[in-house]
């Protein structure tokens, strides 16, 4: 006799012997019994859970010779049913016979009368390849058929069957079957066979099968022609492709210590494995989600995972923040949308890799806010709690001299001298506070002409480290020289941008200094309707301001330093 597969010698042969689909089942069996049966199923559901199966048993049972409603499976209606030769139950092919004249000869076909039996059944698998215009001419007949015709449709597709066949027929659900279920069935069957299989081995299958017994079946066939009597994990993952756990978790341990080098080496081992690109993502996915749920106590107990793999992972999550776990989870998802799509799979999945090595670690706003509360409580105006940040971040030198000279500057707030009357007094004044030694160059001459040259070039650079302030520079212009006071002019803005040049003027008299090479001191005035604002008495009123402001808003003005940001109201 020729060898029979799996999935067609263990195919169900009764309602009790169907694997996870005791909802259809249980309503089935209760119709037939009261005699409550429709005109036309539809079944719907993933692959390989039991639906053309079902349809074959749901005929047995209308069309059973001894017991109807109940099948002997011993009558010559139900063995022909069951070796697919019985004249009143056809099996219709929807992707084969999906137009409308073929719709049409089976509205003439229902019009006779069974031959053997009391029913004439249609049953039309994939029905949801189907066109519109089969479709259409099947509505009248599925609705009214004659009293001897039955309709069964199996679909994998249901959001492609039209609303009209829907609402014309009894719909089902089945269910994907779940790892314990297909675990029972398929020990069942082992034990029928003769073969033994470890546990590990059994759980990957399930877990292979995601919810398809037929593909279940499918994957123990050949594990039992590669392995013969005795399977084991190892011939396992050969035969069904499964990535090792130890894989995974080197990938882990090399993004967590930024190795860029053990991933590329790492993937192309997998490559030479002959693992797809597909399915290294899927199953690295996979293993985030369980570290993900291994963070949460109790949670993997839900899954099948044998004890030492469910203590690694719960050891291993104690080393990753969670918000970083669900940011590689993101990029994960979207990336296996792509990669099947992808022309290159492997490329794009190292080039993930390596965008995952340059993430950096996940910073509350709550954390950096907790760092800036001692500095407030202080008393005083120093950053230094928040000069590092959080996240690391290198800015270039030149962007990191223009910060520095600018926290160096809140530290300590004086009020300036005269400037036009002592120049050179001013100067020695201003670079004491940012700590710059005396210019070698003091008696060099500026020109008004020099400055207003590179007043472009210096709002630019200005506004690379800040560029609020460089926004405000750009309505301004040198208007007089004085010695070593250059008169700044601003025009068309409101006063409060006059106080933000001179919270950061010695920010721009550094940049104005680098471009000129020559000491400088900056007087900032406002020329609107005519009117003309000096320094001091900006300064003063900036003063006065600040010392009628509560304690509690130095946190908010740290907050303004860093983020580079500016009270609007």
């Amino acid at each position: 006799m020729a060898y029979q597969v799996l999935s067609l010698k263990w195919r169900p042969q009764t309602f009790k012997e169907v694997v996870g689909q005791e909802h259809v089942t249980h309503t089935l069996t209760n119709a037939f019994k009261k005699d409550r049966v429709a005109q036309a199923y539809l079944f719907t559901g993933p692959r390989g859970v039991g639906k053309t199966t079902t349809a074959r048993l749901v005929s047995k049972a209308l069309n059973c010779l001894k017991t109807p409603g109940d099948f002997c499976n011993s009558c010559s209606n139900c063995m022909e049913i069951t070796d697919g030769r019985n004249m009143d139950v056809l099996e219709i092919d929807g992707a084969s016979n999906r137009g409308i004249d073929e719709i049409r000869n089976l509205r003439e076909m229902i019009q006779y009368t069974p031959m053997n039996a009391q029913y004439k059944i249609f049953i039309i698998d994939e029905v949801h390849m189907l066109t519109t215009q089969a479709f259409n001419a099947l509505l009248r007949t599925l609705e009214e058929p004659p009293k001897h015709g039955k309709f069964i449709l199996a679909t994998t597709d249901i959001q492609k069957v039209p609303a009209t066949i829907i609402s014309r027929c009894q719909r089902f659900d089945f269910n994907r079957i779940t790892s314990s279920n297909i675990i029972d069935h398929v020990g069942t069957i082992l034990d029928a066979e003769n073969v033994s299989i470890d546990d590990e081995s059994v759980k990957a299958l399930a877990a292979k099968a995601d919810g398809s017994m037929r593909d279940a079946l499918s994957i123990l066939d050949q594990l039992i022609a590669y392995c013969g009597d005795k399977i084991t994990f190892d011939d396992s993952t050969v035969v069904m492709g499964l990535i090792p756990h130890d894989t995974f978790f080197n990938v882990t341990k090399a993004l967590k210590a930024k190795d860029a080098k053990s991933i590329v080496q790492l993937l192309h081992e997998t490559r030479m494995l002959g693992i797809s690109a597909g399915e290294m993502a899927i199953g690295f996915n996979k293993h985030i989600r369980n570290l993900l749920l291994a963070s949460v106590p109790g949670a993997l107990e839900i899954y099948d995972l044998n004890l030492e793999l469910k203590e690694r992972y719960e050891l291993v999550s104690k080393k990753w923040d969670r918000r970083n776990l669900l940011r590689i989870a993101g990029i994960l998802t979207d990336m296996e949308a792509k990669i099947h799509r992808a022309a290159q799979p492997y490329i794009l999945l190292e080039m993930m890799c390596l965008k995952l090595l340059e993430m950096d670690s996940t910073v509350s706003l709550e954390n950096l806010l907790k760092q800036l509360k001692p500095s407030s409580q202080s008393g005083g105006n120093d950053t230094s709690a928040v000069s590092q940040p959080s996240v690391p971040y290198e800015k270039d030198s030149q962007e990191s001299v223009f910060v520095h000279k600018a926290q160096e500057e809140t530290e300590d707030k004086k009020p300036p001298e005269e400037l036009a009357a002592a120049p050179e007094e001013g100067v020695k004044s201003q670079k004491g506070e940012v700590g710059n030694e005396s210019d070698p160059e003091s008696g060099n001459s500026i020109s008004l002409e020099e400055v207003q040259s590179v007043w472009g070039e210096i709002t630019k650079e200005v506004s690379a480290s800040r560029p609020s302030i460089g926004t405000i520079l750009d309505h301004c212009m040198v208007n007089k020289v004085h010695g070593k006071v250059l008169e700044v002019v601003m025009t068309g803005q409101p006063k409060f941008n006059l106080n933000l040049l001179e919270k950061n003027k010695n920010l721009i008299e550094v940049q104005v200094e680098k471009s000129i090479e020559k000491s400088v001191i900056l007087r900032f005035k406002i020329d609107e309707k005519g009117e003309s604002i000096s320094t001091d008495s900006t300064k003063n009123t900036e003063e006065q301001n600040e010392n009628n402001a509560p304690q509690k808003d130095q946190t908010l003005l740290q907050i303004i330093e860093r983020f580079d940001g500016e009270i609007i109201t």
